[in-house]
């Protein structure tokens, strides 16, 4: 029999799932952002809706900022600075740099899961309600309903009616 598994260690894995793995529920964060070129990752949906490359840009920030939480300097952000980054430029090389600063946000903040140590999961987080445990699940939960906005607004975008 192999070691036991923690739990800090089975929420890495859940986080890194959600963002690049085959999570059964489907297409991951990653998963659903295939195939998307920097012109679609750009396109304003009709609705109004957020682009799907804002989206990627706001996962990217709410990763580094649960990543500031966990590592308990949560101060580095701003009272009130947006999660929500401005994309200015939407050339090819900004979409792989975006999609590249995603993967790095999700494996940092996944390495430094596997780090801790169970305990935490019931402690108060600084800034954060509710305890890491919450957190750290709302992370996974967020990214899983980005992940169904970014496969909807790709379908869209393929729509013959656009």
């Amino acid at each position: 029999m192999g070691a036991a598994v923690s739990e800090t260690g089975r929420i890495a894995r859940l986080l890194e799932q959600t963002f690049e793995g085959s999570a059964y529920y489907g297409p991951s964060v990653l998963g659903a952002l295939a195939g998307v070129d920097a012109a679609t990752a750009a396109r304003r949906p009709a609705s109004g809706a957020h682009s799907i490359w804002e989206i990627v840009s706001h996962l990217t920030a709410e990763l580094d900022y649960a990543l500031s939480v966990v590592g308990g300097s949560p101060e580095a952000w701003t009272a009130g600075e947006t999660t929500w980054p401005a994309v200015t430029d939407t050339s090819a090389e900004a979409w792989r740099t975006a999609l590249a600063e995603l993967r790095r946000a999700n494996r940092a903040l996944a390495r430094r899961i596997e780090g801790l140590d169970d305990d935490i999961l019931e402690r108060q987080p600084p800034v954060v309600s509710g305890p890491f445990y919450v957190t750290l699940h709302g992370t996974i939960q967020h990214g899983v309903y980005h992940a169904g906005q970014i496969a909807l607004l790709k379908r869209e975008s393929r729509s013959p009616s656009r």
